[in-house]
């Protein structure tokens, strides 16, 4: 569903077309609380990333190219046509960059603020970085997997919002429940990306 269809499902459900921004904002938020509330592997994307030059260390600011950036997953070493994809990168917290020998350890990175630290045993140039996003919530570029698949698991996680901040308890009670068994369904349906 669109931005806009959501809205009107929700208004429909707490009889309240008169809140239009505090719908629209209760949507939102519903969007960006679901799809935060796990992993889901339609949220992980993929793209190669070419540094300025090779080096052992090399460090990337990861909402300069995805602005959208919500967590890493990985990043695996490749060569400039990615013909030969190389191994994995070890990600760690930045205390473990020592080894037990108090030595920098090689092959791995990580996150320090919105910087990405790695160290290579090799020099490294192209690298293939696996990422989880956060969807769209703008107004103006709304996108989300979850508005299209389940598109009542946000209409509900909004409407019980709605029926909070206007003091209908018993409203809110019913919407809650149902939000859970649609995100039940969510989870269902997207934690594998293979069903059994």
């Amino acid at each position: 569903m669109t931005l806009t269809e959501l809205q009107n499902e929700v208004y429909a459900i707490t009889n309240r077309p008169d809140l239009v921004d505090r719908t629209l904002s209760a949507i939102r938020a519903a969007t960006l609380k679901l799809h935060q509330a796990d992993y889901f592997y339609k949220d992980l994307l993929e793209t190669g990333v070419v540094f300025s030059t090779a080096a052992y260390l090399q460090q990337l600011e990861y909402r300069t190219i995805i602005p959208l950036w919500r967590s890493l997953k990985y990043i695996r070493k490749s060569d400039v046509d990615a013909s030969d994809s190389g191994a994995f990168l070890e990600v760690i917290t930045p205390e473990l960059v020592l080894d037990d020998y108090k030595q920098n350890r090689n092959d791995v990175c990580y996150t320090a603020g919105a910087t990405i630290n790695i160290r290579s045993s090799t020099e490294l140039q192209y690298i293939f970085l696996g990422y989880y996003v956060n969807p769209d919530v703008t107004v103006s570029g709304y996108s989300s997997w979850m508005a299209i698949d389940h598109p009542w698991a946000i209409i509900y996680t909004a409407a019980a919002q709605i029926f909070k901040s206007t003091g209908k308890q018993e409203e809110w009670a019913a919407a809650t429940q149902d939000a859970r068994d649609w995100y039940a369904q969510v989870v269902q349906s997207n934690i594998l990306a293979v069903g059994y």
